[in-house]
Order: C-alpha cells, then structure tokens, then sequence
C-alpha cells in the first residue's frame, strides 16, 4: 500500500486520538481538588470510554480506513471524487450534529468552573443543619451522593422519579413510593425521603440552578469549552466507525482482490473494535440511567434521546461486522452461526437492563479505581493484540473465491 493513504487517515486518527486524551486531561487538571474522579464516572461514556476504548477502536480500525482510503482513490471510478466528497460530507454532519448537541438547554456540572461548584451550596442556606426540607442540594453533594449509592447498589433506576405521569392512567399512592432524592436530601445514616412531586421539583431547581450559574460566561469551565471545540471530531470518529463497518461488508469482494495480505489485519481489528465500541452504548445507557436519577426523566433534547438510536445504529453496525467475519471464513459458517446464535440466547436470558445496572455499578458513576484500571489494562491489551505479531503477519490463504 502507498505511503499517502497510510500519513493522511494516521494525520486524522491521531488527531482524534490527541481530542480524546485532551478534554479528559482537561477535566483532571481542572477539577484535581474538586471530585473530577467522580465527576469522570459519572459522565463515563465522555471521560472514560474515548480515552481507553476509543483509542482501541482507532487502532482496530486504521488499517481498513487506509485500505479504503487507497481503494477509492486508486481502484474505483471516480473514487477520488466519491472520497473527497464523502470526507466532507463526513466533517460537515460531525459538525453540525455536534452544533445540535451544544444547543442542548440542559447542560452538566462539570462545565461550572471548580471555584464556583465548591462555593455552591444548598437552597434555601443552612437547610441541611436544620430540619428544614432542601429545596435542592448543592451541585457536587449531589452528585457525591450519587457515587455513593452507585459503589453499593447494582444500578440507581429504583431512584427514578416519574415526572411526567401517564394522563390516561389513573396515578396511585403505591405506584410512587417515597425514596431517596439526589437533588434535594442529605445522604444520612437516616435519608430523607421524598414523593415524587417534591423530588421533581427538587429537581427542576437543581437544573436551573445549573443553569443560571452558566448564564455567566466567566463562569464556565476550560473542560465545557475544551469539550465543546473537540466534541465535533468524536462525532466524526463515530461517523466514521459506522462508515467503515458499511463498506466492509459492501466493499468485502474489492478489499479481498486488492489487500489479500492485509485481511488478517482487518479481520482482528474488526473482532477487537468490534468489542471496544459494544461498550460505548452501554456506557451511555449508564450515562442515561444515572442522569434521569439526579436530574429527572424531562429532559427531551441533547445526547440523551440519541441514546436509543444510537444503540440500534451499532447494533446494525455489529451484524455488518459479523457479516464480514463470516465471509472471510465460509467453510465455517455454520458453526460460527451456532456460536452466535449461543450468544444471542444468552443476552436474551440475561437481561439487557440488568447489563446496564452494572455498566452503572464498574463504568459508570459506580465505578473505582479498580475497575477504571482493568479498563485500562483491558484497552492496552487490546492495541498490543491489534498490532502484534500474529495480526499483522501476512494472509497467505489469498483471495478466496
């Protein structure tokens, strides 16, 4: 393969590479004396995941991107024109769907300036000595308490509210017990509880506490500004990863013809990539999970209703990597089928919210430092299988027909 198609997706990917480690290296600089650990896992599907499990995934997938990159420019009609095209088509969605992100009115703590979240204190003032209710927590109480609960329990959905009741059925006291509500109590030996209208409440005033801070542009930390200027290039990474798994499967007979020798390292840069980004859905289902807990369930616009979609793009975007598989190795369809469908049985017996409950609990606003390091170490192994060796020998099967 020619050395320019090689130095031009390296450029990009390292790049990308560069954004993931710099806004979660902003956000420890930045909240060092103010929880940025708890801060980190709360938010894990930004802070966590890109750094460890998206460096993964650029390195499983850098010799595809290169071989489609050579393909189009070199094999294909008019794919210098198509490539060019699709590259800028590519940076202007990522762009504006991260413009659309950034519109979202609700927005997170980490984006106030440490020095302001560590002055910020419960309403009305003095309340938590007091036997007087809160009418919201302080910011980073709140979310302490969340990590606290999340070290103990596998998953916070029993702390849910139900802010937005169903009008056609009838609301009943048993339907909505009182329970422990992150934006307004105290985490005691003796909890507070909270009914559903208090909690909601509670948690109105805890967004537009949030909110009215930011109102201040001085306020705003270097994280949310750094987030924000960096945010278009994991979109395009995510864009990307769809794209590439598309033309695997599309482009599988001209990848075959042309980069025989480089099979074998698509094939265990699929199956490592592959198994790096199921845990972006997942981490973002915790994200999801942990967010309706402490802000409520009424926030429609932003990262959280892309959730949904999100998974089921990367679901289709798996099945088109399983198609890869199987057409590399069609002597074994058959046995590779059964091994999936085993699969398929077993996550339909184990239940997809219950994967969830302990994303929360190991990678989520849950997690210790135990976990984040076999993260760590888990995404270092997978880079080293990636370019070790055996992956990258030359296939000498050939073509197959």
């Amino acid at each position: 393969m020619p050395f320019g198609p090689r130095l031009f997706v390296a450029s990009v990917y390292l790049v990308v590479a560069l954004s993931f480690l710099a806004v979660t290296g902003t956000l420890v600089w930045e909240f060092w004396d103010t929880e940025w650990f708890t801060l980190a896992t709360h938010d894990s599907h930004l802070f966590l995941f890109f750094p460890t499990l998206g460096l993964v995934a650029l390195a499983a997938f850098y010799v595809p991107s290169c071989v489609f990159v050579d393909l189009y420019w070199r094999h294909i009609r008019f794919g210098r024109l198509r490539l060019i095209a699709g590259f800028t088509v590519l940076a202007a969605a990522s762009y504006l769907i991260a413009e659309l992100l950034g519109a979202n009115p609700y927005r997170p703590v980490w984006e106030i300036r440490p020095q302001v979240l560590a002055k910020d204190q419960a309403e009305p003032k003095g309340c938590n000595s007091t036997s007087l209710p809160c009418e919201r927590s302080a910011l980073l109480d709140a979310i302490k308490n969340l990590q606290q609960v999340s070290h103990v329990r596998l998953g916070v959905k029993e702390f849910i509210f139900n802010c937005q009741p169903e009008p056609l059925i009838e609301a009943s006291a048993a339907a909505e017990p009182k329970r422990f509500c992150f934006a307004s109590s105290r985490l005691t030996s003796v909890p507070r509880l909270s009914s559903a209208p208090e909690c909601c409440q509670a948690q109105r005033r805890f967004e537009e506490a949030v909110v009215g801070l930011l109102a201040n542009p001085d306020r705003r930390s270097l994280t949310g500004v750094v987030h924000a200027w960096l945010l278009p290039l994991k979109v395009f990474f995510l864009l990307t990863l769809l794209l590439v798994g598309f033309l695997l499967a599309l482009r599988y007979d001209g990848v075959n013809r042309h980069y025989p020798q480089y099979m074998r390292r698509i094939e265990v840069g699929v199956i490592a990539g592959a198994l790096a980004m199921v845990f972006f859905p997942l981490m973002s289902q915790a994200f999801v999970q942990t967010a309706s807990a402490l802000y409520g369930t009424a926030q429609g616009a932003g990262f959280k209703p892309l959730v949904p979609v999100m998974s089921l793009l990367f679901g289709a975007w798996a099945l088109l990597l399983l198609l890869f598989f199987y057409r590399r190795h069609d002597r074994e369809v058959e046995l590779a089928a059964k091994f999936a469908g085993a699969i398929a049985s077993a996550v339909a017996v184990i239940k997809y919210d219950l994967i969830v409950d302990m994303t929360v609990r190991f990678l989520g606003s849950g997690a210790g430092a135990a976990s984040i390091g076999a993260l760590v170490l888990a995404s270092a192994l997978l880079i080293f299988v990636i370019w070790s060796p055996f992956a990258r020998q030359a296939d000498s099967t050939g073509p197959t027909s």
